[in-house]
C-alpha cells in the first residue's frame, strides 16, 4: 500500500459525460460467491473476439501477482493487461494523465489519495448503477472504509480492498521494567486514554530515564487526529482547521512532548536504531507497521506486543479500485473485482503482502488469528480485527495530507526548537488557510 499520499491534482476539472453500464445479470455481485466462468467470457469485448481484455496500473505489493494471473482461469477468455508502477510513481503518473485529458486504464487502483479522485466522479463508473448494483454488497464490508469511495453526492466510485488500523505497539520488557503492566489488556486498560498514556510515560521515564515512552511528536498528532470526528475540510467543503478538535489533536501531541525520543519518520535509520537499542518503548502505527518493526528492530524479537491505542481505533493507508468511465466491459470488469476481493483472496492477501482484509467475513476468518513469535507468540491481528471494527466514518477532504504537513511542521519546530505551541498552532492554522485557498478559492 502507499505510505505517502499523493499530491494535490491542480488541473481544472473535465467535463466528462457519465458511463452508462449495459445491462445484464448480477448473480456473482455478492464477493464471497465465486462467479461462474460461463458468465464471464466474451461479455463486451473490444474487438468483436470472445477475448475481453481489461486494463490495468498497480504499483508493488498493492495487488497480489498471482492473484492478477488467476483471473484468466476463473473468467476463461479474461485478461488483465496490469502494468507496474512504484508507489511514488503511480501517483504522478494518474497526475500527469488526469491533467492531460489522456486515457486512464479499465480498472484503477487507489491508495488513501482516493480522496482527491473523489472530485472527478465522472471519470468513474457509479458501481451504485446497474450492472455493478453495488449497495447489494454494501453490508458486507467495514461501513467507514465503505465510505471512503463514497462521493459527496452520493456515487461510488471503488470497492475496497484493504485497510490499515492502528494500534500501539510496546515493548514488554521496557514496560515490565519500569513496573508497567504488560499484558496487552492490561495494557489497553492502563493506557485507554492519552491522559493516562503519558501518566504511564512519566512512570516509565522515573524508572528509566533515558528511554522515551513514544518515538516522535507527529506520530502523536497523526493518532489524535484519526480519533477527530472529522478532518481540516468538511464535506461541503467548509475550512475546519481553525476548531477546537483539530487544537484538540494538535495540543495532545503538544502534551506529548516530554516523553518522544525525537525525529520525524518511521522510516529513517534513527527511528529504527531507537526501537532497536530500546531507546522508545511504543509507538501507534497501522497494521502494516508490523513487517516495518521487524525489520527496524530484530534485536527485539518476542519483546513487542499489540494494544488498543490510546484513545481509540484510526486507520492509515489501506487501498480500494473502481472501474473508470473508459471501460467498455463494465459487467465482466465488475465480476473480476468482487473476486478479487473476495474473502478467500483478502486473507489470502493479507498472509501473502501484509493487506489487512476490508471485508467483515474476512475480519472473522479464523485464519487470521494466528500466533506471531515476534510478538512473543501474541494473536496481534486480534486487536487490529478490533480496531478496524471499530473505527468510525471520517471523511478525507483532497489534497488532504497537505493540510496535516502544515501542522506536523510546526509540531517538529515544537518538539526540536521549543516553538511556543500556541504560536506553532496559529501558523499551521494559517498555513492550511493557504493551501486551502488555493484549492477552494480558483
Amino acid at each position: 500500500m502507499l505510505r505517502k499520499s499523493m499530491a494535490a491534482l491542480l488541473a481544472a476539472a473535465m467535463v466528462m459525460s457519465a458511463l452508462t453500464g449495459c445491462s445484464g445479470s448480477n448473480d456473482s455481485a455478492d464477493p464471497v460467491k465465486e462467479p461462474q466462468a460461463s458468465q464471464s467470457a466474451s461479455e463486451g469485448a473490444k474487438d468483436g473476439s470472445d477475448e475481453v481484455v481489461l486494463t490495468m496500473w498497480y504499483w508493488k505489493n498493492s495487488i497480489r501477482e498471482d492473484l492478477i494471473a488467476q483471473v484468466s482461469e476463473q473468467f476463461p477468455g479474461v485478461t488483465i493487461r496490469a502494468e507496474l508502477f512504484s508507489a511514488d510513481d503511480i501517483e504522478e503518473k494518474i497526475n500527469t494523465t488526469i491533467a492531460s485529458g489522456g486515457e486512464l486504464p479499465d480498472l484503477l487502483p487507489m491508495d488513501d489519495w482516493i480522496a482527491n479522485l473523489l472530485q472527478y466522479p465522472d471519470m468513474f463508473v457509479d458501481l451504485y448503477e446497474a450492472p455493478c448494483n453495488a449497495k447489494e454488497i454494501e453490508d458486507q464490508y467495514v461501513e467507514w472504509k465503505w465510505k471512503r469511495g463514497e462521493t459527496v453526492d452520493g456515487r461510488l466510485i471503488a470497492l475496497p480492498m484493504d485497510i490499515g488500523p492502528t494500534c500501539m505497539f510496546y515493548n514488554a520488557s521496557l514496560f515490565e521494567a519500569a513496573g508497567l503492566p504488560t499484558e496487552p489488556a492490561d495494557v489497553a486498560a492502563a493506557m485507554s486514554t492519552w491522559e493516562d498514556a503519558y501518566a504511564a510515560a512519566g512512570k516509565l521515564q522515573e524508572a528509566a530515564p533515558d528511554v522515551k515512552m513514544f518515538d516522535f511528536m507527529g506520530h502523536l498528532f497523526v493518532a489524535a487526529l484519526g480519533q477527530q470526528p472529522q478532518h481540516m475540510i468538511d464535506e461541503e467543503g467548509n475550512f475546519i482547521a481553525d476548531q477546537d478538535h483539530i487544537r484538540q489533536a494538535f495540543m495532545t501531541a503538544v502534551e506529548g512532548k516530554p516523553y518522544v525520543y525525537g525525529g520525524d519518520t518511521e522510516w529513517s535509520s534513527e527511528w529504527a536504531a531507537s526501537l532497536n537499542n530500546g531507546d522508545v518503548a511504543a509507538f501507534v502505527g497501522a497494521v502494516w507497521m508490523k513487517p516495518e518493526l521487524q525489520d527496524a528492530a530484530p534485536d527485539t524479537a518476542g519483546q513487542w506486543r499489540v494494544t488498543t491505542a490510546p484513545g481509540g481505533a484510526g486507520n492509515v493507508g489501506g487501498s480500494s479500485i473502481g472501474i473508470t468511465r473508459n471501460c467498455k466491459n463494465v459487467e465482466t470488469a465488475y465480476k473480476v473485482l468482487t473476486w478479487m476481493t473476495n474473502t478467500e483472496n483478502q486473507v489470502e492477501s493479507l498472509e501473502q503482502l501484509g493487506l489487512f482484509p476490508s471485508l467483515i467475513s474476512a475480519l472473522d476468518d479464523p485464519a487470521l488469528m494466528y500466533e506471531e513469535e515476534f510478538f512473543g507468540n501474541q494473536v496481534a491481528n486480534e486487536y487490529f480485527v478490533k480496531a478496524a471494527k471499530d473505527i468510525k466514518d471520517y471523511y478525507y477532504p483532497p489534497n488532504y495530507s497537505s493540510y496535516q504537513s502544515a501542522f506536523e511542521q510546526q509540531l517538529l519546530l515544537v518538539q526540536d526548537q521549543d516553538k511556543d505551541p500556541e504560536e506553532a498552532l496559529a501558523d499551521a492554522v494559517n498555513e492550511a488557510k493557504q493551501i486551502y485557498d488555493l484549492e477552494y478559492m480558483k
